[in-house]
């Protein structure tokens, strides 16, 4: 048996579920349910834990330089980084910054224009326009479509491998057709990237990217 440590969160919500992420395990349970109920549930689903566990502590170990500051993800390939730059550049694959807080500012610079290019091209294999098409900060999404077809990207997703930028922006060009997540969506999805699954599971592994810079 682990012994695990998790923690609860409590809603009007009609049925638990469990959640690991970074590494923590949330369990989100009904108002009312007793403790005992919580506790068998998460014993009955040991394996699957341990299993979300140790996927987390991979790539958790993966991208230690990354979370420490010591690189830095474009397109999905590690680069050395050096802080304290007296200007922000890029030389022989080294990226030279004054501080951490300058990274949104230069991919602004050097790599946003380039999410609206790959956009614009897609749109012609996807069959789907948007309005507009704008780079922003977003808290925890990769990329946003509303009801009047603008389509929204995170910078930071220039730091993804090519293949998941592809993929985010593939989905959010989908909206523009189904604003929900139904099965017609993703069958929307699917013609354009038949290993679309595949590829939504891996953008799992880069989530981390969406807390850092800020």
């Amino acid at each position: 048996m682990l012994d695990l440590v998790y923690r609860v969160e409590k809603s009007r919500r009609k049925t638990i579920s469990l959640l690991v992420r970074e590494g923590k395990v949330i369990v989100r349970a009904p108002y009312g349910m007793a403790d005992e109920a919580i506790g068998r549930f998460v014993r009955e689903h040991e394996k699957w834990i341990a299993s979300k566990l140790f996927d987390a502590e991979k790539i958790s170990s993966k991208f230690c330089a990354v979370k420490e500051g010591r690189s830095l993800l474009i397109d999905g390939i590690e680069h050395a980084l050096v802080l304290g730059a007296r200007r922000n550049r890029e030389e022989n694959g080294v990226v030279y910054l004054k501080n951490l807080k300058s990274m949104h500012g230069f991919f602004e610079k050097t790599r946003s224009f380039l999410l609206v290019e790959k956009t614009a091209l897609l749109s012609k294999s996807v069959g789907l326009f948007p309005n507009d098409v704008a780079v922003r900060d977003f808290k925890a999404r990769w990329g946003s479509c509303d009801a009047e077809h603008a389509i929204k990207l995170n910078w930071r997703l220039s730091m993804l491998p090519t293949d998941l930028q592809e993929y985010v922006i593939v989905h959010e060009l989908c909206h523009i057709a189904h604003l929900d997540h139904s099965p017609a969506f993703w069958r929307e999805v699917e013609k354009v990237l038949p290993d679309q699954a595949a590829r939504k599971k891996r953008l799992k592994e880069f989530s981390f990217l969406t807390l850092l810079y800020r």
